[in-house]
């Protein structure tokens, strides 16, 4: 077996492209509004990255390098979508002390973000996302100490949440509720928040978990309203108590708890398109630099797990030189021959109409497209059976392949990585924190989304949406 290792200290990456540089170059500042901070944001490994340092010129020093190694500790923990990663903490040239490394977001500010005037169903959206991150990091036993406007980016792609800047010494609970509260009337909800966002500013909830839980309700009451108009009073109110039943439920299953804390040995990745190791029966692949699966892609990858279909042993693809255990990114619906990003438009633009029903099988289904045969996208409920019928154990060797160990009710394994997203096939993020896997589903409320499975270490989320540009792993069933 041929080593190649892309983790070591070598100073580059040698690929088909040329070298990836390992060092930190191209700095640019950042304002800061803390005076004992310096931010500059940095290239490495060609991605951008946010290098958070001590600044040069404040006093004393040695108690501001302690407030920062406070943050990355209480922050490192952190991991969700909603919240920006810190990646590490070490010397990095020109700055001083021990510095943090986080992810760089290419985004806004919301007030900046709220000065677009986006729709009532973006702002909402927004809202359930903040909402989502302080049960997070609440649950977590962290609070933020400074959540304001300035404090919440807004992606240009997708405008997903990412909460910054949490305040190294802050442990007031009631004030991250306050702040909350605040976020929450700018973004000019629907008039049936009110009564959460003001309980919420009252300091009236005992945790984030029940407010979670109200808001989710107010959220789900628009959709019984919905049916209301097609019923009389009598069968309108059991239907809204089947629907109110039924989501509890598949809420319990999509928010399954998984064990956290299961390791293997950190092993060097291999060659092309060769297992580099089997853990618990489950292959491991690491796909060779910048390829892409070929077509006819031979059965003797097809997991029986003993459910209702067999599962590939790996994601379709591959085309990133530093992390490359992951697979490619797709665009659902993409009929390309390769996933290149270009925009909303360019995978179903306006005057075309979305499918109503899965597109599994279908000439616009990508795995049918490139791997052939009986090959194909998973289905919502397929997800489902194997998060319902599976074991899942969570692996993170240190070497970046962290993701789930997932063994079917007959003994045999597949390994799902944690592969994150794209916006443009190229630049990958959350790579090795989340898993994000298409479905073969669309949302059917005429949008141009569809849904998705979000990995996280102790839990699964089957019934993430998402708009269609959004590249996303794929892996393939029969």
């Amino acid at each position: 077996m041929q080593n190649s290792n892309i983790y070591n200290s070598s100073s580059f990456f040698e690929t088909e492209e040329g070298a990836i540089d390992a060092h930190f170059t191209d700095f640019s500042n950042i304002t800061c509004q803390r005076s004992w901070l310096c931010l500059k944001r940095v290239k490495r490994f060609g991605q951008w990255w946010i290098v958070k340092g001590v600044n040069p010129q404040f006093e004393p020093r040695a108690k501001a390098q302690k407030m920062l190694d406070k943050e990355f500790e209480r922050c490192m923990t952190l991991w969700h979508p909603s919240i920006v990663r810190m990646i590490a903490q070490q010397e990095v040239p020109t700055m001083e002390g021990r510095c943090i490394i986080e992810e760089w977001v290419d985004g806004m500010s919301l007030d900046a973000f709220l000065a677009t005037e986006p729709s009532v169903e973006v702002r909402q959206d927004i809202a359930s996302q903040l909402v989502e991150a302080v049960r997070y990091y609440m649950s977590k036993g962290a609070t933020h100490g400074n959540l304001k406007a300035s404090n919440v980016l807004i992606t240009h792609n997708g405008s997903r949440v990412k909460i910054i800047d949490f305040e190294p010494e802050s442990t007031d609970r009631q004030a991250d509720f306050a702040a909350l509260a605040t976020l929450l009337r700018g973004l000019r909800l629907p008039r049936k928040f009110g009564k959460v966002i003001k309980r919420c500013k009252r300091g009236e909830y005992p945790s984030a978990e029940v407010l979670h839980h109200d808001f989710v309700d107010v959220v789900k009451s628009n959709h019984r309203r919905w049916l209301l108009p097609t019923f009389v009073a009598v069968v309108a109110i059991g239907a809204i108590a089947a629907t109110f039943l039924w989501g509890r439920q598949r809420q319990q299953t999509d928010e399954k708890k998984l064990p956290a804390g299961y390791l293997v040995d950190s092993i060097a990745p291999a060659g092309a398109s060769t297992i580099f190791s089997t853990v618990s029966n489950a292959d491991i692949y690491w796909m060779s630099f910048d390829s892409i699966t070929p077509g006819n892609i031979p059965d003797n990858i097809a997991v029986d797990l003993g459910l209702s279909v067999k599962w590939s042993k790996m994601n379709m693809g591959a085309n990133h030189p530093s992390v490359n255990f992951v697979g490619s990114y797709y665009a659902w619906g993409d009929t390309t021959d390769r996933g290149q990003w270009g925009g909303l438009d360019k995978y179903w633009p306006e005057n075309k109409a979305m499918p109503t029903k899965p597109i599994s099988g279908t000439d616009i289904d990508y795995a049918r497209r490139r791997w052939g045969g009986k090959w194909r996208l998973p289905t919502q409920e397929e997800w489902r059976e194997l998060i319902d019928h599976c074991d899942w154990k969570y692996r993170n060797a240190g070497d970046g392949a962290a993701g789930y160990v997932v063994t079917g009710p007959n003994g045999n394994s597949i390994f799902l990585p944690f592969a994150g997203w794209s916006d443009d096939g190229i630049n990958m993020t959350d790579v090795g924190r989340f898993g994000y896997y298409w479905t073969a589903k669309p949302v059917a409320n005429g949008k141009r989304m569809a849904y998705y499975v979000l990995l996280d270490e102790g839990k699964i989320l089957a019934d993430q949406a998402q708009t269609v540009d959004r590249m996303m792993a794929i892996r393939p069933v029969q």
